[in-house]
């Protein structure tokens, strides 16, 4: 597929990387200087290119969200116009800049609001492994596949990220409306702080066992 990704840190470039190797089309976007867009899109490789968010969305049968919450909502209004009827994939976090706590949760999610930015786009969140475990060797921890809930009110666009999150090597798993994204954040919101605050380290994920 032709994947746009708006973020070229560590999470956009993790999924990228991962992307490009399965044969995506990749375009990388969004950071503070052209230099560092110019660095992610070389840490993807596979013909990977550098462009500006409208390039990037442009390019995109799918759209990565990989931007820090904060400049988020107006990333995506900036965008919105044309982002309509792309699927979008929102891999943010609400969190706090300490990333002690959501700055949303439980009433709303960073999903819906993003989908309330742009009301035409077909938003789906899936929340990430963390990025070291993209950007390593493997993905597998302790024998299993990294669980990624995917959250959506397009069911067809919920189906292609799936299969994206499956081109990444973590186990997909289609929890339904985006409504749900206000528990699947807040399960992120506890992985990361366990993995940190807690110090087990990044190598956990949250699973579902079938």
């Amino acid at each position: 597929m032709k994947i746009g990704i708006i973020g070229a840190g560590n999470i956009g470039t993790g999924l990228g990387k991962r992307l490009a190797a399965k044969g995506h089309d990749i375009v990388v976007s969004y950071a503070r200087t052209p230099e560092k867009v110019a660095e992610a899109t070389a840490v993807i490789g596979g013909g990977a290119k550098p462009g500006s968010p409208e390039e990037a969305v442009a390019h995109g049968e799918v759209i990565i969200l990989a931007t820090p919450w904060g400049v988020t909502l107006d990333v995506v209004r900036s965008l919105a116009g044309e982002m309509a009827d792309k699927i979008v994939w929102d891999c943010t976090n609400p969190f706090a800049p300490d990333m002690s706590e959501l700055l949303i949760g439980t009433t709303t999610s960073a999903g819906e609001e993003i989908a309330k930015a742009a009301p035409l786009a077909r938003i789906v969140k899936a929340v990430p492994p963390f990025a070291q475990s993209l950007h390593a060797p493997s993905m597998d921890i302790g024998g299993h596949k990294p669980g990624v809930f995917v959250c959506g009110d397009d069911p067809a666009a919920r189906a292609t990220v799936v299969q994206l999150v499956s081109d990444v090597d973590a186990d997909g798993v289609d929890a339904g409306p985006l409504k749900l994204a206000r528990f699947t954040e807040p399960l992120g919101m506890l992985v990361t702080n366990l993995a940190y605050a807690q110090g087990m380290g990044p190598a956990i994920s949250a699973i579902l066992v079938r």
